[in-house]
């Protein structure tokens, strides 16, 4: 039944294999000196997989990682604030945090462009023209070039992305590749057109060829070990949304095709899940219920479940089930979440999916038992979780943030892995705009040091220091 996609999607087909061909020229293996062999015996001991709760290396060391998103999915397709600070600062900034973990959006359109030219990549000024229009873009690209004078105005960039991960390893970093939005812009909504399998710019064959794609270009780069196949799935908002079949079983069924894709790729990496509206609710997967009935927020109903029998997903009935982890996320913003305490969000994050782990039970589960969403359940399956995306501010409130606090708590006392959102102290373009502010950002508009030092400090730093992260040796 896994490899099943409900109503309009029973056609798709996964494009697996496919390479990522010119773009990766002058980075092929030496064959002579067994690259695939080394990577056993050197940092960060490849390949990865998981072992109950926990993922480990090949030494059979469990891996652990705290870090923070470095958005790319934007317009231009290239990571923020390069035109404002060389790469390699950037890093050694959150270095300096003890980060381990990057988590990389990209967007299927990235690899689009690249099949639908002629060239070897999308060039860097070409890029920023294209997003920012002639003058803008030609400044930035001034800019990043200044800054980063490895690059020039000709360079890809999958070559710019590479080079970060080359630096990201040098310091110890794992890098995690995440598919953020299928249509490059600002992420994410309802009405994007990008928010379900078969929505208006989320074409399911140009996915599955993009996670191909970067999964192949991903050999090259040891200290990518993971990566997603989606970001942050959600109800589209469209007059006849009922026909995408918003509900467990189209969510299983495409996960499937895109977990294919990846593992015939690259089977050497990590694939990580994420679950429905905004990635907040993978409970049915980690809970063994049967995906035709178990409830989900705004979802469609299989309206022939009561005359089938159940169908429950198990990691076990597929070639990659030692490499998938879960991710989920939580902002203070969720539309369907109570998060007025410390208790009721750890109960809700344990009924969301983080029950995975085998963790105790939390008390406030009891006020859970009626909820539309379903009660807390024993999992079916342990299997590693991570949270991969939250945030806020980053100013003065940030050092009285209950809900911070909570996430902290949370993360700390059950070895949770975790991904703050983001770096990005500013954007080239964010919905509509450009060089746009932004206040959750750690770095600062300028991104020439940290927005709020003293949430470094008395936050950030320590925080890291207690996940007790995976560091290089």
């Amino acid at each position: 039944m896994l490899g099943l996609v409900t109503g309009f999607l029973a056609a798709a087909t996964v494009l697996a294999g496919s390479t990522a061909g010119a773009a990766l020229e002058g980075r092929s293996y030496d064959t002579d000196l067994n690259t695939y062999a080394l990577r056993e015996e050197q940092w960060p001991y490849g390949p990865a997989h998981t072992e109950g709760r926990h993922i480990v290396n090949s030494r059979g060391d469990k891996i652990k990682w705290a870090g923070i998103n470095w958005p790319m999915s934007g317009e231009t397709m290239v990571p923020e604030g390069l035109e404002k600070r060389p790469a390699g600062e950037i890093l050694d900034d959150l270095g300096s945090m003890g980060m381990n973990f990057l988590r990389m959006g990209y967007s299927a359109t990235m690899v689009d462009e690249v099949y639908e030219s002629d060239q070897d990549d999308v060039p860097l000024e070409a890029a920023m023209i294209k997003a920012l229009g002639y003058y803008n873009g030609t400044r930035v690209t001034s800019d990043v070039v200044k800054h980063n004078p490895s690059w020039n105005r000709t360079t890809g960039r999958f070559q710019i992305w590479g080079d970060i991960v080359d630096m990201a390893a040098e310091r110890g970093m794992f890098v995690h590749p995440d598919m953020h939005i299928a249509k490059a812009g600002w992420c994410c909504g309802h009405d994007d057109g990008s928010a379900w399998f078969g929505d208006e710019n989320f074409n399911v064959k140009n996915w599955t060829r993009a996670l191909s794609y970067v999964a192949d270009w991903a050999k090259d780069f040891p200290n990518i070990v993971s990566m997603a196949l989606v970001n942050e799935l959600r109800q589209p908002w469209v007059d006849d949304y009922p026909k995408f079949g918003y509900n467990w079983m189209t969510l299983v069924g495409n996960m499937t095709l895109g977990s294919d894709a990846i593992h015939e790729a690259n089977p050497d990496l990590l694939i990580s899940w994420s679950g429905l509206q905004f990635d907040e609710d993978l409970s049915a997967l980690t809970s063994g219920t049967n995906l035709l009935t178990s409830p989900c927020y705004m979802c469609v109903s299989v309206q022939d479940s009561p005359r089938r029998d159940p169908v429950v997903f198990n990691l076990d009935d597929h070639a990659w089930g030692d490499k998938v982890f879960y991710e989920l996320h939580l902002y203070t913003m969720t539309e369907d979440l109570d998060i007025g305490t410390c208790d009721i969000i750890k109960a809700q994050l344990y009924r969301a999916g983080f029950n995975a782990l085998g963790m105790d039970r939390p008390k406030d589960c009891d006020l859970l038992e009626n909820h539309h969403l379903g009660p807390c359940r024993e999992p079916s399956h342990l299997t590693p979780v991570a949270m991969t995306e939250f945030g806020t501010a980053q100013d003065e409130t940030l050092l009285n943030n209950s809900y911070i606090d909570c996430l902290r708590e949370f993360t700390t006392e059950n070895d949770v892995s975790w991904a703050m959102w983001s770096v990005a102290g500013s954007y080239r373009v964010r919905s509509g705009g450009q060089n746009v502010n932004d206040t959750w950002g750690m770095m600062n508009f300028d991104w020439d040091g940290f927005r709020f030092e003293e949430g470094v400090e008395e936050i950030w730093r320590p925080w890291v220091q207690e996940t007790n992260v995976t560091k290089k040796d």
